[in-house]
């Protein structure tokens, strides 16, 4: 007889043929690698040898069970909780729905674009919930402005996922990951494992919890289940909870390179292009709206400054964090970073213009990138984005045709030509 006996973290199928354990397999497997890696393209099943898989994909594997008949045995025992009720106040249609969504499943990934308010859901699910809550965010700078959102909140842990002390955090009964996105990552899955084994209610948000990959779904998939709630961008500028996204390019004169790998081709053509980098800061000087420019590397955003005069913030420090808050105030209309920085959970509310200044063709992080200009703001109409066009290699061609891509598939938007600065 088969049998399923699932538990939070990990569950296990038994009373499998070796045909079916095959085809099973096959169900949860993805592809990691690529034609251009040492060893190709790779296959890896979610479901290991003893029949063991991640309890999120519980809807798979008893989709494949359907025909073939099961028992299930649930060894879970859901907290007892007493409902806070949500704080309306303030509060969206679409933030309620998911919070609601978030009650009634008791996991899954809630996907909202960035702008509209998925702090203010975190603490919706978090206050009605009122359970020891353990929150997941991918960099310190989002966990001290979350921290800060959520200080009126008791029995609420934020933590960024690199913090070692993590593996000692247990006895939590509701884990949300923000940002989840990064959850195929290793350190999550390892944390799943271990630390998190015990946690009943689970939730992922992110504005692009999909990445670039389709069939890595599967391990952020595993950790919390299917997607149970999801505003589009359309809904989310319809209902006003974000401004629509316009879009535009400069065309950079090609020039000539010898360059031939990805390193080579990032500093000659982009760092270190002195043509590249005068129309930079020269759109950066002509901009009167408040202007974020984002960059990839440190070495690119010194450059900037020094040739600008604008302001430059790449960490968590001090003087990066009271740059970011003179730029919301008001004080300071340009600022220069990174996009680990300034392209992710960061709130950049005055935001009208984002400069995307490097390259780059990974879905989420131009999503990330993209979404800094979105949040809604008094006397912003739109969110105005400048990608930069350089035909001097096949690799800059093919990272500003991904960038079009992006903007087309996921707002609707065709860049157009700027031709003056």
């Amino acid at each position: 007889m088969i049998q399923i006996i699932v538990d939070n973290s990990y569950s296990k199928v038994t009373g499998l043929s070796v045909k079916q354990e095959k085809e099973l397999k096959e169900v949860l497997s993805y592809t990691t690698g690529s034609f251009f890696s040492r060893f190709g393209p790779t296959k890896k099943s979610m479901l290991n040898k003893r029949g063991e898989f991640p309890t999120g994909l519980l809807p798979k594997v008893e989709g494949y069970l359907s025909k073939l008949g099961y028992a299930r045995k649930d060894l879970r025992k859901a907290p007892k909780i007493i409902f806070n009720g949500f704080e309306m106040s303030g509060t969206y249609p679409a933030q309620i729905a998911a919070s609601e969504a978030a009650l009634i499943h008791g996991q899954g990934i809630i996907s909202m674009p960035t702008g509209s308010g998925k702090s203010r859901v975190i603490k919706m699910i978090a206050a009605a919930l009122n359970l020891k809550t353990l929150i997941i965010v991918p960099s310190l700078e989002i966990k001290r402005q979350l921290s800060e959102t959520l200080q009126d909140l008791q029995n609420v842990t934020v933590e960024n996922i690199d913090s070692k002390a993590l593996k000692t955090l247990t006895g939590f009964d509701c884990l949300i990951i923000d940002e989840c996105h990064h959850a195929a990552a290793k350190t999550y899955q390892k944390l799943n494992k271990t630390a998190w084994k015990g946690i009943y209610y689970r939730f992922c948000l992110s504005a692009s919890p999909f990445r670039n990959n389709d069939e890595e779904t599967l391990l952020f998939e595993g950790i919390a289940g299917q997607v149970i709630y999801r505003q589009t961008y359309q809904e989310a500028v319809e209902s006003k909870s974000i401004v629509p996204i316009e879009a535009y390019y400069l065309e950079v004169p090609k020039q000539q390179t010898n360059a031939h790998s990805w390193a080579q081709v990032y500093s000659q053509l982009v760092v270190n292009n002195e043509t590249r980098n005068l129309m930079i800061s020269k759109l950066l000087l002509t901009i009167e709206e408040p202007t974020l420019c984002l960059v990839k590397e440190v070495a690119h955003g010194k450059i900037l400054s020094k040739m600008s005069g604008v302001p430059f913030v790449s960490g968590a420090d001090d003087e990066s964090r009271d740059y970011i808050r003179q730029f919301n105030a008001g004080e300071i209309k340009t600022l220069i970073g990174t996009q680990q920085i300034l392209g992710e959970g960061i709130d950049s509310r005055p935001a009208q213009y984002i400069i995307l200044a490097g390259l780059g063709k990974a879905k989420s992080q131009l999503m990330q990138a993209f979404g800094r200009g979105v949040r809604n703001y008094p006397g912003k109409d739109s969110a105005k984005i400048i990608l930069l066009s350089d035909k001097s290699h096949k690799f800059t061609l093919t990272h500003f045709r991904t960038e079009c891509k992006v903007l087309k598939d996921e707002y609707g938007v065709k860049p157009l030509k700027l031709e003056n600065i």
